[in-house]
């Protein structure tokens, strides 16, 4: 049976550097996809108006959603580098998401990555979620590499699609250059963890807190 599966991203660009070839594989297994991005990443463009910065990165998220074959967009437009300081307004917004359209399994970053943003996206995620059985949460890597991974997914026959949907993000990859970040790690990734050319990792995470 086909999966929903919805990915909340931070950022514009988290979503392909973070899980981009897990949702290839989805999308080969006929599942359907649903990005959120909680910002529009208007930080990443400060010498930008707000609202010219949105337009640039959300036109970028729209360019890589084709690549990488997602049905679905929603930008919340949560401030940029604000989302701790937004757990309850953001949850909110997500949990209406959630409850008009459920999702079986959702990726987001895991809680030890370093950039606030990234960290504040569980506990969005946990105040969002509506009563009943919850979704399945997969933590996936952007900025920190998880010291402690629970498993990885061989994505070395889709890597190349997830390269174009990061190179997507033109205005991101002027300042750094995310592509050949991810594409080492996924590297390291499946060298040493899944005997293939390229993976990504991912943790679970408790969709109740403990």
């Amino acid at each position: 049976m086909a999966e929903r599966v919805l990915v909340v991203a931070p950022h514009p660009d988290d979503e392909a550097i973070g899980c981009g070839g897990a949702l290839c594989l989805h999308r080969g297994r006929g599942d359907s996809l649903h990005v959120v991005f909680l910002t529009s990443g208007e930080q990443g463009l400060a010498e930008m108006p707000k609202e010219a910065a949105w337009s640039v990165r959300e036109a970028e998220a729209r360019a890589a959603a084709e690549v990488l074959e997602v049905g679905r967009l929603d930008f919340l437009r949560l401030p940029d580098l604000g989302l701790v300081d937004a757990v309850t307004p953001a949850a909110g917004r997500l949990r209406k998401i959630l409850t008009a359209s459920p999702s079986d399994l959702i990726y987001l970053p895991h809680p030890d990555e370093a950039h606030p943003d990234h960290a504040a996206a569980l506990p969005i995620v946990r105040a969002a979620m509506p009563p009943g059985p919850p979704a399945e949460l997969r933590g996936y890597e952007v900025w920190s590499p998880l010291t402690r991974h629970g498993w990885v997914e061989d994505v070395s026959a889709v890597m190349r699609q997830k390269l174009r949907a990061i190179r997507c993000y033109r205005s991101q990859l002027a300042t750094f250059r995310y592509d050949a970040a991810v594409r080492g790690l996924n590297r390291y990734r499946g060298i040493l963890g899944a005997a293939s050319r390229y993976a990504e990792a991912f943790c679970h995470l408790e969709a109740r807190p403990g």
